[in-house]
């Protein structure tokens, strides 16, 4: 028998309507000092989700965007976490807490199946930013990234280019798994090849030239951040 494709399910459209959380831009909206224990939806702005090492090393697992979900650790119960969430901008989020969830699933079947495909997606997506980690040098990891953060929190722009708002080096260092000089050092460097622009008010990634690149050195862009596929072989 052949393979079925199975739809994936928004989470969004089965979690009930929450009031409205405010958090100022670099507010810490939880951390194993100040663990969550809720699920939590991005309405406005944008939320990086760190983890920390036994050697306090600190990097950045994903940033969250309008209509994202972060605070998954809190379905599953685990008392031992490193994970924080820490405001990027002046973010609004509603949430969730896992009787809750729990509770909406009786009534809403379908909402498990969502946050399960949810979690798949999630951690293919880790997986690959692992593997790229593990395998591809410092200049190659600074381009996936950049392709990576202007798939999911750009918005395209008349001259092909995709606008990604305002971060700093010492976040994308933390997101590639380097230090701010080194991310510096590259983004100048894809500067000058006409790859980037970037300013205080934010980065404009010329997305198709930098995969371009990428291919000419036998890396697949689109399969190490493919991540944002909208179905599901089951």
């Amino acid at each position: 028998m052949g393979r079925e494709l199975l739809s994936l399910e928004d989470p969004l459209t089965y979690l009930p309507r929450k009031p409205v959380q405010e958090f100022a831009k670099r507010r810490v909206i939880y951390s194993p000092e100040q663990p969550s224990y809720s699920l939590y939806v991005v309405i406005l702005g944008r939320v990086k989700v760190t983890n920390t090492a036994d050697d306090g090393v600190e990097t950045i697992g994903r940033i969250v965007c309008s209509e994202g979900l972060f605070g998954e650790s809190a379905l599953v119960g685990t008392s031992a976490r490193s994970e924080s969430a820490v405001a990027i901008d002046n973010v609004s989020v509603m949430s969730w807490t896992r009787q809750e969830i729990e509770q909406q699933i009786e009534r809403e079947p379908h909402l498990g199946i969502a946050l399960s495909q949810h979690l798949v997606r999630q951690c293919m997506e880790l997986q690959e930013r692992i593997e790229s980690m593990a395998v591809y040098k410092t200049p190659e990891r600074v381009m996936l990234s950049l392709v990576q953060l202007a798939s999911t929190l750009g918005t395209p722009m008349p001259d092909g280019s995709t606008h990604v708002g305002s971060l700093t080096h010492h976040t994308i260092a933390d997101y590639v798994g380097t230090s701010r000089e080194i991310v510096t050092f590259q983004m100048n460097r894809l500067r000058r090849l006409g790859l980037l622009r970037y300013s205080r008010k934010g980065i404009e990634v010329y997305t198709q030239a930098m995969q371009d690149v990428l291919r000419g050195q036998g890396i697949n862009a689109t399969r190490v951040n493919g991540g944002a596929a909208r179905r599901m072989a089951v």
